[in-house]
């Protein structure tokens, strides 16, 4: 991400610079316009490891290189607007943040002060099921500062020992770019993602392979080629990167081999670059190469300043997104003419640069980042009247279903869940009515709760946490994460489902069946054998799903003063075309009924989560526990759910 000075510039590789750089920045405002944007990161790292290459080998060529003076460099270069950048995020983050977010970003920042912010990302980064938004973490995008800084640490020794062996530097380079592709792959193998894609291991291949092109062009063979091969091998290189921007999604397990076609096509664009053609030229233009300049600025603002708008539920259409992408250009370039600029032409020597761009800096932020530890992210200053209080009162109305014991909802079931009499709602005696499902089952306990204690009966809760309630190996719909965990429960439950005469199945059917278009013969299959077992089936169609919603706005609005109910309603008249399938499904089989209560949640027109100004949901697609026993409540009053648990 880094310019060197003008006696090592190229310009097309500023120009290669704002590709990735735009690809990283519109991929991250609308992930549509370029699925697989992510890789604009990748050429980053690519042009990190061609550039310091470079100027090492220079520096050994002509004598003059020293660990002392590179490392000088490295920090003018890259901490004094990382620094600033950061800083500012942490001022906006005690104005905006929940205490928990602060305190997350104060964490966050500690580890990025010393180069280290890819770690606290690879194992304090919440990506369990729950999980908030990551697009909210305003700091996240420093992960890849991070793996450059680490590389800064090892590669000026790594090369300076290749280079004693002339021989032994390319197939050097070339095993240690196959290892790191190969270790990447072993994690993502083993369900490793967050390792493999945030740590140096499975990234130095990309930096390696800048290193790589770097000798390539000192090679005699690569000096034979004609300028009209330059401009092939370009071409391609260009296709890669196109390919991968656009065939690669965020679903795509990365780095590993998916991460190899951007790679060496930045490497050939690099190499094209070292002479004169058309593509040389295209990426050497004036406005390519300004954009290229701030492009290291660029990057640093452009994630704090979308993480903090979602933060504050400003909707990103085109207007809004617009106007953050002017900000950040205009942010960008303030912090490049104003601090990037004279920072990185200072002739300070080494003691005073570590001082005054490093120590300094780093003491005061962690000094900073300390105190909002220690006060839990609360500040009075910065914070309204009885805030602790409010903000744990707001928390407790929107606790979702596995945070209760009378819930079974596990991400395994075991044996002894079967008969614990925690699990039965409304009454210790063994119930012949059973709840199974998944999460979208276990959210529904609230509400069927509140029917049954109005019939008088009660029933057993049994849930399979992202594993649909199916008769025959449900693990196949199952993601890969819970795919041991799916079959081992769904064995268990199946000696269950004889033991009960009235059996209520729910489900986060579309999910499913975005896995396999058998998914819908296999409910219906489900269905017909618990029929043929004499079994009274109700099947409960899923919640609606308020993509805007947040559970924690209401928490937010203390700071922000949101109007949630509005950012949270959606025009629906409380059907689903999937809900229709299920339905249809459903009601073709004997003894089997359909439901669902999305009648209560919509008039016809709208649909909230809300009733009035109380949250009903804990997250866009599951209602939380005080919120599905209000919605019970709901039910009950309106007299139509009464059959629900008349006898067989």
């Amino acid at each position: 991400m880094n310019a060197e000075p003008s006696a090592y510039y190229r310009k097309d590789i500023d120009g290669l610079r704002a590709l990735a750089v735009l690809f990283v920045v519109i991929f991250h405002i609308n992930e549509n316009l370029i699925p697989g944007g992510f890789v604009g990161v990748d050429i980053f790292f690519v042009i990190s490891g061609f550039v310091i290459t470079q100027r090492i080998l220079k520096d050994l060529a002509g004598g003059t290189f020293s660990y002392i003076e590179f490392y000088r460099r490295r920090i003018r270069r890259i901490l004094p607007v990382m620094f600033f950048v950061t800083s500012v995020t942490l001022v906006a983050g005690t104005l905006i943040l929940l205490p928990d977010d602060l305190t997350s970003l104060s964490w966050s920042t500690l580890f990025s002060a010393f180069s280290a912010a890819n770690i606290y990302f690879t194992y304090f980064l919440d990506t369990s099921y729950f999980a908030s938004d990551s697009r909210l973490t305003p700091l996240l995008h420093l992960w890849s500062l991070g793996v450059e800084e680490q590389f800064y640490f090892i590669w000026p020794a790594l090369l300076l020992a290749l280079v004693k062996w002339p021989r032994s530097i390319i197939p050097g380079l070339v095993l240690l770019i196959v290892a790191s592709i190969g270790i990447g792959q072993i994690l993502l193998a083993h369900g490793e993602f967050s390792f493999a894609y945030y740590m140096l291991p499975s990234r130095m291949f990309q930096l390696a392979a800048g290193g790589a092109a770097v000798f390539v062009l000192q090679s005699t063979l690569i000096n034979r080629l004609s300028h009209s091969m330059f401009l092939i091998i370009g071409l391609v290189g260009l296709s890669l990167v196109a390919g991968s921007a656009w065939l690669l999604d965020g679903n795509t397990a990365f780095p590993g081999l998916n991460a190899v076609p951007v790679t060496l096509g930045a490497f050939l664009i690099i190499l094209s670059g070292s002479r004169k053609n058309l593509l040389a030229d295209a990426f050497s233009i004036t406005p390519a190469r300004w954009i290229g300049n701030i492009s290291y600025s660029l990057y640093l603002w452009h994630w704090p300043v979308l993480a903090f708008m979602r933060y504050s539920y400003i909707e990103l259409d085109f207007l809004s997104a617009t106007l953050a992408f002017v900000a950040m250009i205009v942010l960008s370039t303030i912090s490049y003419f104003t601090i990037e600029t004279p920072f990185r032409h200072s002739s300070d020597s080494f003691q005073k640069v570590f001082g005054r761009f490093f120590a300094i800096p780093a003491v005061i932020l962690t000094a900073g980042c300390l105190v909002i530890i220690a006060f839990k992210g609360i500040i009075p200053l910065f914070s309204p009247a009885n805030y602790a209080t409010n903000l744990a009162r707001l928390a407790e109305e929107s606790k979702p279903a596995n945070e209760y014991d009378y819930v079974c909802q596990r991400s395994q079931l075991r044996p002894q869940d079967l008969n614990d009499v925690r699990c039965v709602i409304n009454g210790p005696a063994k119930p012949k009515i059973l709840l199974w499902g998944d999460s979208n089952a276990a959210h529904y306990v609230g509400v069927l709760g509140a029917l049954a204690k109005s019939k008088g009966v009660s029933f057993r809760n049994i849930e399979h946490s992202a594993c649909p309630p199916l008769i025959n190996d449900p693990s196949r719909f199952a993601n890969d994460f819970f795919k041991r965990t799916c079959k081992i429960s769904s064995e268990i439950v199946k000696p269950l489902l004889d033991k009960y005469d009235h059996i209520i199945i729910a489900s986060s059917w579309a999910q499913y069946d975005n896995f396999s278009p058998d998914f819908q013969a296999q409910i219906k299959e489900t269905l017909q054998s618990l029929s043929a077992r004499g079994k009274k089936v109700t099947v409960l169609g899923q919640a609606v799903r308020f993509p805007g919603y947040d559970r924690r706005c209401r928490e937010r609005a203390l700071k922000l003063g949101t109007d949630c109910i509005a950012v949270s309603v959606i025009t629906n008249p409380g059907t689903t075309i999937y809900n229709e399938k299920v339905k249809m499904i459903a009601e073709s089989i004997p003894n089997v009924e359909y439901t669902d209560f999305n009648a209560l949640l919509c008039n016809g027109k709208i649909c909230s989560p809300y009733n009035g100004t109380t949250p009903l949901y804990f997250d866009t697609g599951h209602l939380s526990i005080p919120g599905s026993w209000l919605l019970g409540e709901m039910a009950v009053k309106t007299g139509q759910y009464s059959k629900l648990f008349e006898p067989h």
